[in-house]
């Protein structure tokens, strides 16, 4: 019980912060009053000019008619394959401003990070630099808190970009800043694989403790969900690896462990230790399903989201994925709490 007192003590001064005003506590009955909503999820896109015609012309439209309380945005604003310039950053900047004055909720992906030391840098002419990619990153989006009503209550992780939560209508949300490319482990090619290594683990410790604090809050206030996001897909794991922790970071694009040993671990404790209904939102790979099979790490009460997004077409000529955003229903007192559909296409997850 004393881990339990600690944790709860530790949730209040995370979110409370420096404001005096906290969250009013409600009852579970209360909670339930507030019954459904929906909110969009951005992410893997646009990675062409296609991408971006639906994306401004039929997403951004949808979502600005619509009048939503706030919008997640689970990153890779740009195609991992190109490479990582000013003009996407300002791309990705304006999108924001274009939704305003609904808050955006942006966690980076690895195509705007990991992914950019695919190519040279033109001053040295040696593989960018990822981190400081990262560090443009935290710059560019996060040195300025979400305007977002105060009634929701967001608070941020401090030092760590991505890592957000707020409530609304009882809900809990979180976002966490996990991506892919081995969260940063794999393929480091254009800065020092310990010092890659040493921030992975320090991301990795922000992501665990948040996933604890989003869980404990939850629990405190009563909400009657959690909704968690992140744009790593974490089952997304070569078999043999599964199960393997990673130590380390490779200057190679072979991946020898699970970099989501203990992300997935977490997200499924969190799960059990609130109770309620649990979702989990990710973007990454191409599927756009709505599932309950977590990589060996599954919860009765957790279902996994993989958004709409990451279109494209194959060397084949096959195409994948699914040119969309998506619309998240939550009803926590239905027998199916969490339902999605596409934005532009109405196409449903598992269709």
């Amino acid at each position: 019980m004393q881990s339990l007192r600690v944790v709860t003590v530790v949730v209040l001064v995370v979110l409370a912060g420096a404001c005096a005003s906290y969250p009013k506590q409600h009852t579970k009955e209360e909670n339930q009053q507030d019954a459904s909503f929906t909110f969009p999820v951005i992410g893997d896109i646009p990675y062409s000019d296609s991408d971006r015609k639906v994306l401004h012309e039929e997403i951004v439209a949808s979502i600005k008619a619509g009048g939503y309380p706030f919008i997640i945005h689970i990153g890779d604003y740009k195609g991992g394959g190109a490479p990582c310039t000013p003009e996407e950053d300002e791309a990705q900047l304006a999108l924001i401003e274009t939704l305003a004055p609904i808050p955006v909720f942006y966690t980076p992906g690895d195509n705007e990070w990991t992914d950019c030391d695919r190519h040279k840098d033109a001053a040295t002419g040696r593989p960018a630099s990822e981190l400081a990619r990262l560090v443009r990153l935290e710059t560019l989006f996060f040195t300025e808190p979400v305007v977002a009503p105060e009634e929701i209550y967001v608070r941020s992780l401090p030092n760590a970009p991505g890592n957000a939560t707020w409530d609304y209508k009882g809900v809990r949300f979180a976002t966490v800043h996990v991506v892919g490319t081995g969260n940063g482990r794999r393929e480091v090619m254009g800065d020092d694989p310990a010092e890659a290594a040493r921030l992975a683990d320090k991301r990795e410790r922000d992501a665990l403790n948040w996933l604890t604090v989003a869980a404990a809050a939850a629990r405190t206030e009563n909400a009657t969900a959690l909704v968690i996001a992140m744009h790593a897909d974490m089952t997304d794991v070569k078999a043999e690896n599964l199960g393997v922790a990673c130590d380390s970071a490779a200057a190679s694009r072979q991946e020898t462990c699970d970099a989501f040993v203990a992300l997935r671990a977490a997200v499924r404790r969190a799960a059990n230790s609130f109770g309620g209904p649990t979702l989990l939102i990710h973007g990454d790979t191409a599927p756009f399903t709505l599932r309950q099979s977590f990589a060996g790490d599954e919860a009765d009460n957790l279902w996994i989201l993989n958004a709409a997004g990451d279109h494209g077409v194959n060397p084949l000529g096959v195409p994948y994925g699914v040119q969309d955003a998506t619309f998240v229903s939550v009803d926590p007192l239905a027998a199916a709490p969490f339902s999605a559909k596409g934005i532009a296409t109405a196409r449903s997850a598992n269709d």
